[in-house]
């Protein structure tokens, strides 16, 4: 299966930073400034109406063919096949993998984690190990220790599975997650939240060079 290998950072929307208008503008600016295949938008806005994340969607599906970038879809199964998304993103307790498969071929999945000792059970080609760094949705941050963990765990199992670090991941910290045994990083307001985006993309290698 498509395991995204040039995959780096993974930008999750978050509607309530930005709006859709401004989402687009600043997935562009991210687009443009990284690597071709290393960055991937990740559409996540709960509560939103089918109708405005797909015309969202399809806004940012464009942006990211233009830059050969890849678009991911949270949750929603139908979008991420209206869309023709590069990968599925499900919550930890989400529906099973295999249920997915069998609708969207291979096409691969993106699995959010938040216990490293699970993170060998994961049916995904992609573990989200979360948080990282800080506290997130009421659960205590794990630490760099816990990528090396995963890591470690991942690879006595035999699995090649892609671990990705979330929660308060940026610029200044990037580096440090991928010396810990992160394939990549993701992050939400790291990169929607005003911060340059370069900053990021230089920290995790995968700043495109500037033309001369």
């Amino acid at each position: 299966m498509n395991a995204l290998p040039a995959l780096r950072l993974i930008a999750i929307t978050d509607l309530g930073l930005l709006d859709g208008r401004q989402i687009i503008d600043a997935w562009e600016q991210l687009a443009t400034s990284a690597q071709p295949g290393s960055v991937a938008l990740d559409l996540r806005a709960p509560g939103a109406s089918a109708r405005a994340l797909l015309e969202l969607g399809e806004e940012l599906k464009a942006v990211a063919l233009w830059h050969e970038q890849r678009l991911f879809v949270s949750e929603r199964l139908d979008l991420a096949l209206l869309l023709d998304a590069d990968a599925l993103h499900l919550g930890e307790n989400s529906v099973a993998s295999s249920r997915v498969r069998s609708t969207l071929g291979d096409k691969p999945l993106l699995r959010a984690c938040h216990d490293v000792t699970q993170v060998d059970a994961v049916d995904a080609e992609m573990v989200l190990l979360s948080p990282i760094l800080e506290a997130r949705k009421g659960r205590r941050a794990l630490g760099l220790a816990a990528l090396t963990e995963g890591r470690s765990r991942l690879d006595s199992a035999g699995r090649a599975q892609r671990l990705f670090a979330l929660g308060g991941v940026d610029a200044a910290r990037a580096k440090a997650c991928l010396e810990a045994g992160a394939h990549g990083v993701a992050a939400i307001s790291g990169v929607f939240g005003g911060a340059d985006p370069k900053l990021l993309l230089a920290a995790v290698g995968i700043l495109r060079p500037i033309a001369r």
